[in-house]
């Protein structure tokens, strides 16, 4: 027979928190200060947290919500959710997709196998480097904002809402140039799908 341990642990809001677990579901909530959470097989959730956080799982979905510092998170076999994250962002995930919605921050999104759908907030400015391997990429920013745009193909079309003054090649499958009076580079790329940018 299989045996089940469930813990649920109260602790003050401003606690610095390390977990880690051999295999089963992580969840916190409404916390103050940095998290540290790895687990070898389960899902991660977090939200509410007044701070930074570092999540890793050898197997399951992240799921992050409301986080007011930076966000380093990693899985090597599910999918990545990111909403509200007020610093920068790094997600990879070695098979699913990656959702990021609200972040105001640096993104560094990278998956092995699945699409990538981003929102950056209004007045974010900075770049990012998001790739795929087998997947479509679809970011939205400020139609103001200021960005170097380098966005490559090997299996499908860039395209963009956005008007970029084109720097470099401009064909159905790279795009390089300037959006705004150009500003932090934002690298687009996919092995397996198309590309497109689009405004807020």
């Amino acid at each position: 027979h299989s045996s089940s341990v469930r813990s649920e642990i109260d602790v003050p809001a401003e606690t610095r928190t390390e977990i880690h677990t051999g295999g089963g579901a992580v969840s916190l909530s409404g916390l103050r200060g940095t998290a540290d959470v790895k687990t070898s097989g389960g899902p991660i959730e977090v939200s509410g947290l007044k701070g930074s956080l570092e999540a890793f799982t050898s197997g399951g979905p992240i799921h992050v919500s409301e986080i007011s510092g930076d966000a380093h998170l990693g899985t090597s076999g599910g999918p990545i959710n990111a909403e509200g994250v007020d610093g920068n962002l790094n997600a990879h995930t070695s098979g699913g997709p990656i959702r990021i919605n609200r972040v105001a921050g640096y993104v560094e999104a990278k998956t092995s196998g699945g699409t990538i759908r981003a929102t950056y907030s209004p007045d974010n400015r900075h770049g990012g480097v998001l790739e795929s391997s087998g997947g479509s990429i679809e970011v939205a920013v400020d139609r103001s904002t200021n960005l170097n745009l380098d966005a490559s193909t090997s299996g499908g079309t860039v395209s963009s809402d956005l008007p970029v003054h084109s720097t470099g090649t401009a064909s159905h499958s790279r795009l390089e140039g300037t959006i705004g009076s150009g500003g932090e580079v934002l690298r687009l790329h996919t092995s397996g799908g198309s590309i497109h940018l689009r405004s807020l």
